[in-house]
């Protein structure tokens, strides 16, 4: 076991650190014990968990040895453990995880969550009444999209306040090579923006732009796509 160090990143070197650290589900609780040590009552009630839960996990990720114990306090005639993070920061090398591996397990996870949300968004007023689908059709470009709209021909983006917030579509762009950088700049920065503010309401947010020239599987799309 490595020393922790403040300033660099815990290097991983097993696989069973890394499984943990490509869930972000359990970074966000290993995040619960950083950079304070705590309680696992007091990690519990922040992450609005019961102790019996949280209890289950931490060992887990101290068997793993991504939790230590930091001290120990008396409390009603028994020692509270604290626990704490090993490091604020991991770095997991690609030599131990393959990059694709990294994305699409956190992608999976979290697009599961989006469906889910979508589904139920469908269970609620306007959408819960009958006549409503998707269209498909042909795009000017020459591609197909996927619009969803009511039988009667009223759009989704027809309701304005009355439709959920929600954003959901790939679109197959032909652009230069600088204007592929110029686009990813202005998600991060979209990204960052928005991320600075401070609400109630949680929200799920992907963003993805890759290079497919030479990727299989998109020889026929030919523009862009819609989105739903």
């Amino acid at each position: 076991m490595q020393d922790k160090s403040e300033s660099r990143p815990y290097r991983v070197e097993n696989l069973l650190q890394a499984q943990f650290l490509m869930d972000r589900a359990w970074l966000r609780l290993l995040n619960a014990f950083t950079p304070e040590a705590r309680g696992i009552a007091e990690a519990a009630r922040t992450l609005g968990v019961t102790t019996e839960w949280l209890f289950r996990r931490v060992r887990r990720l101290e068997r793993a040895e991504l939790l230590t114990v930091q001290d120990c306090r008396p409390r009603a005639g028994r020692a509270v453990r604290l626990y704490r993070a090993v490091s604020p920061a991991f770095f997991v090398p690609f030599s131990l995880v393959p990059p694709e591996t990294v994305g699409r397990h956190s992608r999976a996870q979290h697009l599961d969550l989006f469906e889910t949300a979508i589904g139920r968004a469908f269970l609620r007023a306007p959408f819960d009444e009958h006549g409503w689908g998707f269209l498909t059709a042909r795009a000017s470009s020459g591609d197909v999209y996927f619009r969803i709209m009511r039988e009667d021909g009223l759009l989704w983006a027809d309701l304005g306040e009355a439709a959920p917030v929600m954003v959901s579509g790939w679109h197959l762009l032909k652009l230069t090579p600088r204007d592929a950088r110029e686009l990813q700049g202005e998600l991060r920065a979209l990204h960052e923006r928005y991320a600075r503010r401070a609400g109630e309401e949680p929200f799920l947010l992907g963003i993805f732009l890759a290079d497919t020239s030479n990727v299989p599987g998109l020889e026929y799309a030919r523009g862009d796509n819609g989105d739903a």
